[in-house]
Protein backbone atom coordinates (compact mmCIF):
# COMPACT_ATOMS: atom_id res chain seq x y z
CA UNK A 1 0.00 0.00 0.00
CA UNK A 2 1.34 3.46 -0.88
CA UNK A 3 -0.16 6.90 -0.99
CA UNK A 4 1.00 8.86 -4.03
CA UNK A 5 -1.29 11.88 -3.84
CA UNK A 6 -2.64 14.06 -1.05
CA UNK A 7 -5.17 12.05 0.93
CA UNK A 8 -7.52 14.97 1.15
CA UNK A 9 -9.60 15.99 4.11
CA UNK A 10 -12.38 13.71 2.89
CA UNK A 11 -10.29 10.54 3.27
CA UNK A 12 -10.79 7.75 5.78
CA UNK A 13 -9.79 8.40 9.37
CA UNK A 14 -7.10 6.25 11.03
CA UNK A 15 -6.55 4.86 14.50
CA UNK A 16 -2.96 6.18 14.75
CA UNK A 17 -0.16 8.15 13.10
CA UNK A 18 3.41 6.98 13.78
CA UNK A 19 6.06 9.73 13.98
CA UNK A 20 9.83 9.25 14.19
CA UNK A 21 13.17 10.88 13.39
CA UNK A 22 14.83 9.43 10.31
CA UNK A 23 18.33 8.06 10.80
CA UNK A 24 21.32 9.48 8.94
CA UNK A 25 23.33 6.85 7.02
CA UNK A 26 26.82 6.49 8.48
CA UNK A 27 28.45 6.77 5.06
CA UNK A 28 27.68 7.09 1.38
CA UNK A 29 28.29 3.35 1.09
CA UNK A 30 25.57 2.54 3.63
CA UNK A 31 22.09 1.67 2.47
CA UNK A 32 19.73 4.66 2.63
CA UNK A 33 17.04 2.52 4.31
CA UNK A 34 18.36 2.95 7.85
CA UNK A 35 14.89 2.86 9.42
CA UNK A 36 14.18 -0.82 8.90
CA UNK A 37 13.19 -1.37 12.52
CA UNK A 38 10.70 1.51 12.44
CA UNK A 39 9.02 -0.17 9.47
CA UNK A 40 9.05 -3.49 11.30
CA UNK A 41 7.50 -1.93 14.41
CA UNK A 42 4.84 -0.13 12.36
CA UNK A 43 3.85 -3.41 10.75
CA UNK A 44 3.64 -5.13 14.14
CA UNK A 45 1.63 -2.30 15.70
CA UNK A 46 -0.66 -2.11 12.68
CA UNK A 47 -1.37 -5.82 13.01
CA UNK A 48 -1.91 -5.63 16.78
CA UNK A 49 -4.38 -2.74 16.50
CA UNK A 50 -6.08 -4.45 13.57
CA UNK A 51 -6.71 -7.60 15.61
CA UNK A 52 -8.55 -5.68 18.31
CA UNK A 53 -10.13 -2.88 16.29
CA UNK A 54 -13.91 -2.68 16.40
CA UNK A 55 -14.61 0.27 14.13
CA UNK A 56 -14.59 -0.81 10.49
CA UNK A 57 -15.01 2.79 9.35
CA UNK A 58 -11.42 3.54 10.36
CA UNK A 59 -8.20 2.54 8.63
CA UNK A 60 -5.59 1.26 11.08
CA UNK A 61 -2.30 3.16 10.94
CA UNK A 62 -0.15 5.54 8.92
CA UNK A 63 3.55 6.38 8.73
CA UNK A 64 5.59 8.09 6.07
CA UNK A 65 6.93 4.82 4.74
CA UNK A 66 3.58 4.42 2.98
CA UNK A 67 4.09 7.57 0.91
CA UNK A 68 5.36 7.36 -2.65
CA UNK A 69 8.71 9.21 -2.96
CA UNK A 70 7.32 11.47 -5.68
CA UNK A 71 4.37 12.76 -3.65
CA UNK A 72 4.12 16.17 -2.00
CA UNK A 73 5.24 14.80 1.35
CA UNK A 74 4.38 17.87 3.40
CA UNK A 75 0.78 17.87 2.16
CA UNK A 76 0.33 14.11 2.46
CA UNK A 77 1.57 14.15 6.06
CA UNK A 78 -0.67 17.08 6.92
CA UNK A 79 -3.68 15.25 5.48
CA UNK A 80 -2.80 12.08 7.41
CA UNK A 81 -2.38 14.03 10.65
CA UNK A 82 -5.80 15.59 10.06
CA UNK A 83 -7.39 12.13 9.98
CA UNK A 84 -5.62 10.35 12.85
CA UNK A 85 -7.16 9.85 16.30
CA UNK A 86 -3.91 9.03 18.13
CA UNK A 87 -0.38 10.36 17.60
CA UNK A 88 2.42 7.90 18.46
CA UNK A 89 5.88 9.56 18.51
CA UNK A 90 8.97 7.36 18.81
CA UNK A 91 11.23 9.39 21.09
CA UNK A 92 14.96 9.16 20.45
CA UNK A 93 17.91 11.54 21.05
CA UNK A 94 17.42 12.85 17.49
CA UNK A 95 13.66 13.33 17.66
CA UNK A 96 13.68 16.80 19.20
CA UNK A 97 16.26 18.18 16.76
CA UNK A 98 14.47 16.81 13.70
CA UNK A 99 12.32 19.48 12.04
CA UNK A 100 10.03 16.98 10.34
CA UNK A 101 9.37 14.93 13.46
CA UNK A 102 8.75 17.96 15.67
CA UNK A 103 6.71 19.51 12.87
CA UNK A 104 4.45 16.46 12.76
CA UNK A 105 3.92 16.67 16.51
CA UNK A 106 3.13 20.39 16.35
CA UNK A 107 0.69 19.85 13.48
CA UNK A 108 -1.21 17.15 15.35
CA UNK A 109 -1.26 19.21 18.56
CA UNK A 110 -2.92 22.04 16.64
CA UNK A 111 -6.02 19.84 16.51
CA UNK A 112 -6.04 19.49 20.32
CA UNK A 113 -6.11 23.17 21.19
CA UNK A 114 -9.86 23.20 21.95
CA UNK A 115 -9.73 20.18 24.24
CA UNK A 116 -9.08 20.24 27.97
CA UNK A 117 -5.54 19.31 28.96
CA UNK A 118 -6.39 15.85 30.30
CA UNK A 119 -8.54 15.00 27.31
CA UNK A 120 -5.95 16.26 24.83
CA UNK A 121 -3.18 14.25 26.44
CA UNK A 122 -4.98 10.96 25.79
CA UNK A 123 -4.51 11.40 22.06
CA UNK A 124 -0.68 11.47 22.25
CA UNK A 125 0.92 8.15 23.23
CA UNK A 126 4.72 8.52 23.19
CA UNK A 127 7.10 5.56 23.04
CA UNK A 128 10.70 5.43 24.23
CA UNK A 129 12.39 4.20 21.06
CA UNK A 130 16.07 4.80 21.86
CA UNK A 131 17.28 5.65 25.40
CA UNK A 132 18.58 9.15 26.09
CA UNK A 133 21.92 9.87 27.78
CA UNK A 134 21.58 10.53 31.53
CA UNK A 135 22.31 14.26 31.15
CA UNK A 136 19.54 14.79 28.57
CA UNK A 137 16.47 14.59 30.78
CA UNK A 138 13.14 15.48 29.23
CA UNK A 139 9.67 15.36 30.81
CA UNK A 140 8.40 13.66 27.65
CA UNK A 141 10.45 10.59 28.57
CA UNK A 142 8.52 10.16 31.81
CA UNK A 143 5.32 10.24 29.73
CA UNK A 144 6.65 7.52 27.45
CA UNK A 145 7.37 5.30 30.46
CA UNK A 146 4.31 6.15 32.57
CA UNK A 147 1.77 5.76 29.79
CA UNK A 148 2.79 2.20 28.97
CA UNK A 149 4.44 0.95 32.11
CA UNK A 150 5.88 -2.26 30.81
CA UNK A 151 8.94 -4.34 31.68
CA UNK A 152 12.16 -2.85 33.02
CA UNK A 153 13.92 -3.86 29.79
CA UNK A 154 11.79 -1.32 27.93
CA UNK A 155 12.84 1.53 30.23
CA UNK A 156 16.50 0.56 30.11
CA UNK A 157 16.91 -0.25 26.42
CA UNK A 158 14.04 1.35 24.54
CA UNK A 159 11.56 -0.39 22.28
CA UNK A 160 13.90 -0.49 19.28
CA UNK A 161 16.23 -2.87 21.11
CA UNK A 162 13.29 -5.04 22.17
CA UNK A 163 12.13 -5.14 18.56
CA UNK A 164 15.60 -6.12 17.27
CA UNK A 165 16.72 -8.70 19.84
CA UNK A 166 14.89 -12.02 19.89
CA UNK A 167 15.69 -12.58 23.59
CA UNK A 168 13.38 -9.65 24.37
CA UNK A 169 10.45 -10.96 22.33
CA UNK A 170 8.18 -11.50 25.32
CA UNK A 171 8.84 -7.98 26.66
CA UNK A 172 8.36 -6.51 23.19
CA UNK A 173 4.98 -8.20 22.82
CA UNK A 174 3.93 -6.88 26.24
CA UNK A 175 4.63 -3.27 25.27
CA UNK A 176 3.15 -3.73 21.80
CA UNK A 177 -0.10 -5.14 23.24
CA UNK A 178 -0.37 -2.38 25.86
CA UNK A 179 0.13 0.31 23.22
CA UNK A 180 -2.38 -1.26 20.83
CA UNK A 181 -4.99 -1.48 23.60
CA UNK A 182 -4.49 2.20 24.48
CA UNK A 183 -4.80 3.27 20.85
CA UNK A 184 -8.03 1.32 20.40
CA UNK A 185 -9.48 2.61 23.68
CA UNK A 186 -8.79 6.24 22.74
CA UNK A 187 -9.84 6.04 19.09
CA UNK A 188 -13.09 4.21 19.85
CA UNK A 189 -13.88 5.56 23.32
CA UNK A 190 -12.98 9.26 22.94
CA UNK A 191 -12.56 9.81 19.20
CA UNK A 192 -11.01 13.05 18.03
CA UNK A 193 -13.43 15.13 16.04
CA UNK A 194 -12.52 15.51 12.38
CA UNK A 195 -10.45 18.66 12.04
CA UNK A 196 -7.76 20.10 9.81
CA UNK A 197 -4.21 19.94 11.21
CA UNK A 198 -1.81 22.83 10.72
CA UNK A 199 0.47 22.39 7.72
CA UNK A 200 3.59 20.43 8.62
CA UNK A 201 6.30 23.07 8.45
CA UNK A 202 9.52 24.26 9.99
CA UNK A 203 8.93 23.84 13.69
CA UNK A 204 11.32 25.14 16.34
CA UNK A 205 13.88 22.45 17.13
CA UNK A 206 16.92 21.98 19.29
CA UNK A 207 19.99 23.51 17.62
CA UNK A 208 22.04 20.63 16.19
CA UNK A 209 25.10 22.86 15.91
CA UNK A 210 25.68 22.06 12.23
CA UNK A 211 25.71 24.60 9.39
CA UNK A 212 22.53 24.49 7.32
CA UNK A 213 22.69 22.42 4.16
CA UNK A 214 22.23 24.39 0.94
CA UNK A 215 20.48 22.93 -2.12
CA UNK A 216 20.89 24.86 -5.38
CA UNK A 217 19.87 24.20 -8.98
CA UNK A 218 21.82 24.89 -12.15
CA UNK A 219 18.94 24.63 -14.58
CA UNK A 220 15.94 26.75 -15.47
CA UNK A 221 15.38 27.76 -11.85
CA UNK A 222 14.71 26.28 -8.43
CA UNK A 223 11.30 24.99 -9.62
CA UNK A 224 12.99 22.61 -12.10
CA UNK A 225 11.13 19.28 -12.31
CA UNK A 226 13.08 16.78 -14.43
CA UNK A 227 10.71 13.99 -13.42
CA UNK A 228 7.40 15.83 -13.53
CA UNK A 229 5.56 12.66 -14.50
CA UNK A 230 6.55 10.96 -11.23
CA UNK A 231 7.31 13.87 -8.87
CA UNK A 232 4.87 16.60 -7.96
CA UNK A 233 7.56 18.65 -6.20
CA UNK A 234 10.67 20.29 -7.71
CA UNK A 235 13.91 18.32 -7.58
CA UNK A 236 15.53 20.76 -5.14
CA UNK A 237 12.58 20.55 -2.75
CA UNK A 238 12.75 16.76 -2.87
CA UNK A 239 16.43 16.75 -1.85
CA UNK A 240 15.76 19.39 0.82
CA UNK A 241 12.90 17.32 2.26
CA UNK A 242 15.17 14.27 2.34
CA UNK A 243 17.80 16.23 4.30
CA UNK A 244 15.24 17.67 6.71
CA UNK A 245 13.79 14.25 7.41
CA UNK A 246 17.33 13.19 8.31
CA UNK A 247 17.45 16.01 10.86
CA UNK A 248 19.58 18.46 8.86
CA UNK A 249 18.45 22.10 8.67
CA UNK A 250 18.24 22.90 4.96
CA UNK A 251 17.55 25.83 2.67
CA UNK A 252 16.90 25.89 -1.09
CA UNK A 253 18.47 28.84 -2.92
CA UNK A 254 18.67 30.14 -6.47
CA UNK A 255 21.96 29.38 -8.18
CA UNK A 256 22.84 33.08 -8.15
CA UNK A 257 22.91 32.97 -4.35
CA UNK A 258 24.60 29.60 -4.04
CA UNK A 259 28.14 30.90 -4.53
CA UNK A 260 28.00 32.99 -1.37
CA UNK A 261 26.02 30.49 0.70
CA UNK A 262 28.36 27.65 -0.23
CA UNK A 263 31.33 29.43 1.35
CA UNK A 264 30.10 28.44 4.81
CA UNK A 265 27.66 25.57 4.30
CA UNK A 266 27.62 22.03 2.92
CA UNK A 267 26.06 22.34 -0.53
CA UNK A 268 24.31 20.09 -3.04
CA UNK A 269 24.16 21.38 -6.63
CA UNK A 270 21.61 19.81 -9.01
CA UNK A 271 22.77 20.21 -12.62
CA UNK A 272 20.66 19.91 -15.76
CA UNK A 273 22.85 18.11 -18.32
CA UNK A 274 20.89 19.72 -21.17
CA UNK A 275 22.60 23.07 -20.47
CA UNK A 276 25.74 21.74 -22.12
CA UNK A 277 29.31 21.21 -21.00
CA UNK A 278 30.62 24.71 -21.81
CA UNK A 279 27.80 26.57 -20.03
CA UNK A 280 27.97 24.34 -16.96
CA UNK A 281 31.75 24.57 -16.71
CA UNK A 282 31.63 28.37 -16.89
CA UNK A 283 28.90 28.59 -14.25
CA UNK A 284 30.64 26.47 -11.61
CA UNK A 285 34.10 28.04 -11.85
CA UNK A 286 35.00 29.38 -8.42
CA UNK A 287 32.63 27.25 -6.39
CA UNK A 288 34.20 25.78 -3.23
CA UNK A 289 35.65 22.31 -3.64
CA UNK A 290 33.17 20.84 -1.15
CA UNK A 291 30.11 21.55 -3.31
CA UNK A 292 28.66 18.17 -4.35
CA UNK A 293 27.10 18.22 -7.85
CA UNK A 294 24.53 15.79 -9.21
CA UNK A 295 24.11 15.75 -12.98
CA UNK A 296 20.58 14.82 -14.04
CA UNK A 297 19.74 13.72 -17.56
CA UNK A 298 16.17 14.95 -17.92
CA UNK A 299 14.22 12.39 -19.97
CA UNK A 300 13.65 13.39 -23.60
CA UNK A 301 15.76 16.56 -23.62
CA UNK A 302 18.99 17.32 -25.44
CA UNK A 303 21.77 15.06 -26.61
CA UNK A 304 24.41 15.99 -24.04
CA UNK A 305 26.06 12.98 -22.43
CA UNK A 306 25.82 13.36 -18.62
CA UNK A 307 29.14 11.57 -18.15
CA UNK A 308 30.84 14.33 -20.15
CA UNK A 309 29.29 16.94 -17.86
CA UNK A 310 30.41 14.96 -14.81
CA UNK A 311 33.97 14.85 -16.12
CA UNK A 312 33.93 18.60 -16.74
CA UNK A 313 32.73 19.23 -13.18
CA UNK A 314 35.42 16.98 -11.77
CA UNK A 315 38.05 18.88 -13.79
CA UNK A 316 36.98 22.11 -12.04
CA UNK A 317 37.79 20.50 -8.68
CA UNK A 318 34.33 19.44 -7.53
CA UNK A 319 33.72 15.92 -6.13
CA UNK A 320 32.74 13.28 -8.63
CA UNK A 321 29.21 11.91 -8.29
CA UNK A 322 27.68 9.39 -10.69
CA UNK A 323 25.07 11.04 -12.98
CA UNK A 324 21.46 9.88 -12.76
CA UNK A 325 19.30 8.97 -15.74
CA UNK A 326 15.91 8.18 -14.22
CA UNK A 327 13.70 8.96 -11.25
CA UNK A 328 14.56 5.77 -9.35
CA UNK A 329 18.28 6.59 -9.44
CA UNK A 330 17.51 10.13 -8.33
CA UNK A 331 15.48 8.96 -5.35
CA UNK A 332 18.20 6.52 -4.28
CA UNK A 333 20.85 9.22 -4.65
CA UNK A 334 19.13 11.90 -2.58
CA UNK A 335 20.08 10.71 0.96
CA UNK A 336 23.59 9.80 -0.17
CA UNK A 337 24.07 13.26 -1.68
CA UNK A 338 23.19 14.82 1.64
CA UNK A 339 25.69 12.67 3.52
CA UNK A 340 28.42 13.27 0.96
CA UNK A 341 27.87 17.04 1.14
CA UNK A 342 28.29 17.00 4.92
CA UNK A 343 31.40 14.85 4.63
CA UNK A 344 33.03 17.05 2.01
CA UNK A 345 32.30 20.21 3.99
CA UNK A 346 33.71 18.77 7.21
CA UNK A 347 36.81 17.66 5.34
CA UNK A 348 37.49 20.79 3.29
CA UNK A 349 35.28 23.59 4.66
CA UNK A 350 36.35 26.51 6.87
CA UNK A 351 36.92 25.84 10.55
CA UNK A 352 34.98 28.96 11.52
CA UNK A 353 32.24 30.90 9.74
CA UNK A 354 33.21 34.12 8.03
CA UNK A 355 32.93 37.33 10.03
CA UNK A 356 29.80 39.30 9.37
CA UNK A 357 29.89 43.11 9.21
CA UNK A 358 29.40 44.56 12.66
CA UNK A 359 30.26 41.31 14.45
CA UNK A 360 32.61 42.10 17.39
CA UNK A 361 35.84 40.15 17.47
CA UNK A 362 36.40 38.03 20.57
CA UNK A 363 38.93 39.35 23.06
CA UNK A 364 40.52 37.98 26.21
CA UNK A 365 41.07 41.44 27.61
CA UNK A 366 38.78 43.42 29.95
CA UNK A 367 35.54 44.70 28.44
CA UNK A 368 36.78 48.30 28.59
CA UNK A 369 39.87 47.44 26.55
CA UNK A 370 37.81 45.50 24.01
CA UNK A 371 35.48 48.49 23.58
CA UNK A 372 38.46 50.83 23.04
CA UNK A 373 39.87 48.53 20.38
CA UNK A 374 36.56 48.38 18.54
CA UNK A 375 36.28 52.16 18.63
CA UNK A 376 39.77 52.45 17.19
CA UNK A 377 38.92 50.02 14.39
CA UNK A 378 35.78 51.99 13.57
CA UNK A 379 37.89 55.10 13.00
Amino acid sequence: MSWTDPIGFGGRETYFFLSYAHSVPLSAAARPDTDYWVTRFFQDLNAAVGRGAGNSDLDIGFFDGLVSPGADLRQVLTDALSLAHVFVPLYSPNYFSNAWAVGERAAFRSRLSRLQLGEAGRHVLPVLWIPFPPWDYRPELAEALDLLGGPVEYAENGLRALCKISAYRRQYDMVLSALAERIIAVAEGTPLGRSRAALVGSAAVDDPGDPALVVAVLAGGRQWQPFAGRHVVPAADYVAATAQRLGLPTRVVEFAGARDRAQESPTVLLVDAALGVAAIRAAVVGLPRWVVPLVVAEPGTGSVEPDEVGTALRDTGLPQVRPVYDVDEFERSAPLLVIEARKQFLRHGPLYPRERPGTPRPSLGPPELSDQRRQGEDR
